[in-house]
């Protein structure tokens, strides 16, 4: 089936929202989902080293005669407000304000819309279905079953662990993390906040460190045949005499997320009431090899909550070999993403467009 694209935009109390609507080129009234993104500042396509996973879903999905609406998140494009300077309870107000601007229109079937979230996306999807009966279903992709504290420590572990840092640093990190939860939790200023943040990147640069992804980047080397990075890689080297410049950047990085209102109401974030509100159609997706979202630390997790909640109409899925991106990974690492082939694993796509035209025709 082929397909149309229209710029739009929409409106969140003081919030506008620049997009783009994919319809299928039918004269009917189109199921049709609303793509929610990761965390940061993210454009509509959700745009990561050289990948645009919404484009791809987007052509996907219309292909299969269902509807899609991506669009920039706060502070990107053509849409107002400002990177982390909103909270997750903000960022569902934008996706349920979304799903107001399709109820509006002529070619869309109100009463099939649903939403498909990556990472934070599917942290956000349960939070809009637990608030609007308007949302006929939802696919959360790396979804959280717990809290955002114990999900951004264990994304801590599991990422140094596969960059091959040493137990003593990976403690060493977790321990910091648990310092900065902490200084947030109580309102430290942004002072102390620095000074724990350059502890922390001077840790991580240290001799040990550096052996630590020396190793690494030989391994990288066997695997790859070659260590080009796209820029933004952690790999991103340079002469003795950059680190300091490499270190502010990172610190001022740092701290603009740790000192940001999107950080405070992640780390507080508890999915397990809400999921246990959910009752619209659920497809959770895994990747075996996520080192930012863990599938075993999340998987039972979300079942659980959902049955708690009285909700059977669900299906989870796992990829073994998929990392967070959902591309066919060799071990996870976010520093590989840019090197592997700019496309999803197999059958990933298909999983998705069949589930929700199963739930919309049984509607």
């Amino acid at each position: 089936m082929t397909y149309v694209e229209e710029e739009v935009t929409f409106a969140n109390g003081e919030i506008t929202l620049a997009g783009t609507l994919t319809l299928p080129d039918a004269p009917a009234k189109h199921p049709a989902v609303v793509l929610l993104q990761g965390s940061g500042p993210l454009n509509r396509d959700e745009e990561v080293f050289g990948m645009k996973p919404f484009v791809i879903i987007a052509d996907h999905f219309a292909r299969n005669g269902i509807a899609v609406l991506r669009y920039d998140s706060r502070g990107v494009g053509g849409s107002t407000g400002a990177a982390f300077q909103y909270t997750l309870s903000d960022v569902a107000g934008d996706g349920l304000a979304a799903v107001r601007y399709l109820e509006a229109r002529g070619d869309v079937d109100t009463a099939r819309i649903g939403f498909c979230g990556h990472s934070q996306g599917g942290i956000v999807a349960p939070m809009c279905a637990a608030q609007s009966e308007d949302v006929a279903f939802i696919i959360c992709i790396s979804g959280i079953g717990n809290t955002g504290e114990e999900n951004h420590l264990a994304q801590t572990r599991l990422i140094a662990e596969v960059d091959g840092a040493t137990d003593d640093e990976i403690e060493d990190r977790i321990q910091s993390m648990k310092r900065i939860v902490k200084l947030v939790r109580v309102g430290a200023g942004r002072a102390d906040l620095e000074s724990e943040i350059v502890r922390m990147v001077q840790a991580q640069m240290s001799p040990a460190s550096e052996e630590a992804e020396k190793t690494r980047s030989e391994k990288d080397l066997d695997m790859d045949g070659d260590t080009d990075r796209e820029s933004g890689s952690a790999t991103d080297g340079g002469a003795d005499g950059d680190k300091e410049d490499d270190t502010g950047g990172e610190v001022s990085c740092h701290l603009t997320l740790f000192s940001s209102p999107w950080f405070r109401s992640f780390i507080d974030h508890d999915a397990q009431p809400i999921l246990e509100a959910v009752k619209c159609p659920a497809l959770l997706i895994f990747g075996g090899l996520d080192r930012q979202v863990s599938e075993e630390m999340n998987r039972e997790a979300m079942v659980d909550a959902l049955k708690r909640g009285g909700n059977s109409d669900f299906l989870v899925r796992t990829f073994p070999t998929a990392n967070h991106v959902f591309q066919n990974a060799k071990t996870g690492s976010p520093t590989e993403y840019g090197s592997l082939k700019l496309e999803f694993v197999p059958g990933f796509l298909e999983l998705m467009s069949d589930w929700i035209l199963e739930k919309v025709q049984t509607a």
